[in-house]
């Protein structure tokens, strides 16, 4: 469930009067444009984002040493005050940690997960290049490379295809950051450490074109292998270990016939992999499978609505559709047509 991160009336008030005491002069040197910014989306109870949240909860903390008497006397308020208050108040202080335990709880519950909802994608590594290592400035090697890439359309994953959006990462990401640890391995096995979130030695992020890892190799046996194989091209791959709630993924007929699942955004991510061969074996996909059965079944039950539309369509096209879905059910429960 996702946590709602509207500003209260009691933030907008204090941001308001914060932004008031900053135009009046108030607020000192060393106020940052950001924090204006911000303080204007408090102001007009816009939702803030999950990192926006944990910033806030971080700044509080830091800042509480400031509060001291007389620092909001009227017409005499300090730069803390008037800082404190652009942040939200005593009620944002108060909103952030609560908002931060939400978060936290619902992060937990995503990770608490069976292991059965996980899935795994391989991808081979893009004709515009694959995963590089590059020597940083204090001479350690640095793998950089693609887990995914979005709006790419996948192989046929047992009777479906898949494309996954662009931000599909992004908030699970920000939740993540600084608290669970995703790792970084060699062809899926735990034993074949790379790097992870919580050294630093992994670092992931997400921009355009997909889902991008930065792992510092280590100096070992396998890091050194790691870096060579990189640098001849015998790696051919990526993958990652994900899971996806229902209401992150949306069901559609593809132009091909096949079904199509759109992830427009990833509830867990639990390691990045760089591999030989990119396959695409049918145990990784059985969650989306069962997904797609479900989103099958609801197509045989038409609501009034839809079957008003439906008898627009040419009786013909209609068959075709329903015939295409009875055998892709028989095909995924393992019957013969």
């Amino acid at each position: 469930m996702a946590v709602d991160l509207k500003p209260t009336a009691g933030m907008a008030e204090a941001a308001r009067t914060g932004l008031r005491l900053h135009n009046e002069g108030k607020s000192g040197d060393g106020l940052k444009p950001e924090t204006v910014r911000r303080a204007n989306i408090i102001a007009a109870r816009e939702e803030l984002t999950e990192d926006h949240v944990r910033e806030m909860n971080a700044w509080f903390a830091r800042h509480e040493a400031d509060r001291r008497p007389g620092w909001n006397k009227p017409g005499d308020e300090t730069p803390g005050f008037v800082a404190w208050m652009l942040w939200g108040g005593d009620a944002g202080r108060t909103w952030s940690a609560d908002k931060v335990e939400q978060m936290d709880r619902e992060s937990e519950r995503s990770e608490s997960m069976d292991a059965s909802n996980i899935e795994r994608r391989d991808w081979e590594f893009a004709e515009d290049g694959g995963a590089v290592v590059e020597t940083r400035a204090d001479g350690r090697p640095v793998l950089t490379g693609y887990a995914v890439r979005y709006n790419t359309l996948s192989v046929d994953l047992g009777g479906f295809r898949e494309t996954i959006l662009p931000g599909a990462f992004d908030k699970v990401l920000s939740r993540q950051r600084g608290k669970q640890d995703v790792v970084a391995l060699f062809n899926h096995d735990p034993n074949q450490l790379l790097g992870r979130t919580s050294s630093g030695t992994l670092e992931l992020t997400s921009d355009d074109k997909g889902l991008r890892y930065s792992v510092v190799l280590p100096n070992t046996e396998l890091g050194r292998t790691i870096g060579e194989l990189v640098a001849r091209s015998d790696l051919r791959g990526s993958s990652f270990a994900f899971t996806v709630e229902p209401r992150g993924e949306q069901w559609e007929p593809g132009e091909d016939g096949k079904p199509r699942r759109s992830i427009r955004e990833v509830s867990g991510l639990f390691d990045v992999s760089v591999v030989t061969h990119p396959a695409y074996p049918s145990s990784t996909t059985s969650v989306a499978r069962r997904s797609l059965e479900a989103w099958l079944a609801s197509q045989e039950t038409v609501d009034v609505p839809a079957a008003a539309v439906l008898t627009d369509l040419r009786p013909a096209m209609a068959a075709c559709l329903r015939l295409r879905a009875a055998r892709l059910r028989s095909f995924l429960r393992g019957k013969t047509g």
